[in-house]
């Protein structure tokens, strides 16, 4: 029991030293953290995607299906000989990479992030 009662001051002195310098970290923290927030450079919206950072024109899939003209869609499926292939037959079949973002799925323009500086 003596030796319980002698270490007990030890620990609580150095709970209370560690609750110090973890205190003093956390308000250094939070002092940084609102400086840097005051010095961030301005930044806009990218209007080539809207914000999103993913390529407007793939929308985010790396390719683009080849479109048909509305002719052509009617014509195929005016020929079409049942109920299942009436509604394929007018959807786009072939497909490319996007050759605006080079099939990397992210807005060039702002590099995926949404924003632009100002």
């Amino acid at each position: 029991m003596l030796r319980t009662s002698a270490i007990l001051p030890e620990t609580v002195a150095s709970v209370a030293v560690a609750a110090v310098a973890v205190g003093a970290a956390a308000t250094l923290l939070v002092k940084r953290t609102k400086d840097s927030e005051k010095s961030e450079i301005p930044v806009k919206e990218c209007e080539a995607c809207g914000g999103t950072g993913i390529c407007s024109e793939c929308k985010g899939e790396g390719f683009v299906l080849q479109k048909l003209s509305q002719e052509r869609a009617d014509r195929a499926r005016m020929s079409s000989n049942n109920a299942a292939t009436r509604f394929t037959s007018g959807l786009p079949r072939k497909w490319s990479y996007c050759t605006k973002c080079s099939s990397a799925r992210s807005c060039n323009t702002c590099g995926g992030s949404g924003k632009l500086a100002l």
